[in-house]
């Protein structure tokens, strides 16, 4: 199905493309995707189709051949999306280690699965994910290492160590692969209303009634309406209000903290050939992003009209490849030591010292060492399809989730 979508998609994207801005649009000629920024000549989209007479549709057939044969399907871990423990899973951090640190316990001997969420931890964090496939768990065979696995491990440390006065995260994530953002808020929204009626059932047993049901909800969507040709810039802009209407209809859910997750750069996925499948479904979704943003910039602004407080954020996810070429990165040889350190003796030191500010380290400091952090690429950060997060990805996104909660929380 994903793949129809890809193809549909793309042929409209480049049509409208072709008739509508190619005579303002200046791109690359289908170039290896690191030398885009090289000196070849730049030449319209029309002009580029004249001179290698090769029309798109045949292109986009090509190229959707060729990623239905190259690209693995992956399942979620068990009990997934509808199917996922109706009491949650319990994370903790040990800070014996690093480590060791963020323990999953599959198996929560106060909760009856059946029955919902029976007992509450005295002290826990509780922590909602909805959105579709990378909150599913989509490329990942354990939930501990799935999107949402990494984020409540990321709380986990964080509440630890700034003592918010939890000792452990519960969490619940709640997703499907395929789903559009109307698709998420008429599948998925009512797993998390009745996530929070389960919580209410319990408020009688809690000493403090001001502790809130949900203490963060994480939001990701837009993916698949990039990949729906029926999605517009326009659909998707009335569907996030929607559905963060949705979710705030729920009385224990009004001031919940919103994380909303943007959205990738799909030109710079390994899983699509750039030209011109990847290029069109880039542009698209540059568009669709601009768009979400807008959508919660609105959001944020009713909010702090009513309220005087923003409950709702937005979470830019930096490209990797960005993030590995950041200034202050050095590779483990000697060449860019000698670059970095201009020659002097003190060369070992100083490329130390410029991987130590390198902007991963905060995120994925416990989780890898310096001489791993100097050979990482880009598939260590997605799973085996080139595209759902995977590796050191959930965790890197995670940690951000877990920032921008924190600071949405102190403002």
């Amino acid at each position: 199905m994903i793949h129809l979508k890809l193809y549909a998609s793309s042929k409209a994207i480049l049509a409208n493309v072709a008739s509508s801005e190619a005579s303002s649009l200046s791109i690359n000629p289908p170039a290896a995707r690191a030398n885009l920024s090289s000196t070849a000549s730049s030449t319209t989209l029309s002009n580029w189709q004249r001179e290698h007479h090769l029309q798109p549709p045949a292109l986009f057939l090509v190229q959707l051949l060729y990623v239905v044969i190259k690209t693995p399907r992956l399942p979620p871990p068990p009990l997934s999306g509808v199917d996922f423990r109706r009491e949650g899973i319990v994370v903790r951090w040990d800070d014996d280690g690093d480590e060791e640190g963020g323990q999953e316990e599959d198996v929560n001997p106060r909760c009856n699965c059946d029955e919902g969420v029976e007992k509450q931890h005295p002290k826990e964090f509780r922590l909602v994910l909805v959105g579709d496939s990378p909150v599913e768990g989509i490329g990942n065979t354990r939930h501990k290492d799935a999107l949402g696995g990494q984020t409540a491990r990321a709380f986990a440390k964080a509440v630890y160590r700034q003592s918010y006065g939890y000792d452990c995260v519960r969490y619940w994530s709640f997703g499907k692969s395929g789903l559009t953002a109307k698709g998420i808020e008429e599948e998925m929204v009512p797993l998390v209303h009745r996530t929070a009626d389960d919580l209410h059932n319990l408020t009688h047993d809690n000493a403090s009634q001001s502790e809130p049901m949900v203490h963060a909800i994480v939001l990701l969507c837009g993916v698949n309406d990039v990949l729906d040709p029926r999605s517009t810039t326009t659909t998707l802009h009335n569907d996030v209000h929607s559905l963060i209407r949705s979710i705030r209809t729920h009385s224990a859910l009004e001031c919940t903290p919103l994380i909303v997750l943007g959205l990738p750069d799909f030109a710079k996925l390994p899983f699509l050939p750039f030209w011109p499948l990847g290029w069109a479904l880039g542009w698209r979704g540059r568009r669709m992003q601009c768009e979400l943003e807008r959508a919660i910039a609105e959001v944020q602004l009713k909010e702090k009209q009513e309220s005087s407080k923003v409950k709702t954020t937005m979470v830019r996810i930096p490209e990797v490849t960005e993030v590995l070429d950041s200034i202050g990165y050095c590779r483990h040889d000697s060449s860019m030591e000698n670059v970095y350190s201009g020659g002097n003796d003190n060369a070992q030191s100083t490329s130390l010292q410029m991987r130590l500010v390198h902007p991963l380290l905060k995120h994925l400091g416990h989780n890898i060492d310096q001489d791993t952090l100097a050979s990482l690429e880009m598939d260590d950060f997605l799973s085996d399809d080139g595209f759902h997060p995977g590796r050191y990805g959930t965790v890197y996104i995670g940690s951000l989730v877990t920032e921008a909660y924190t600071k949405l929380t102190m403002s």
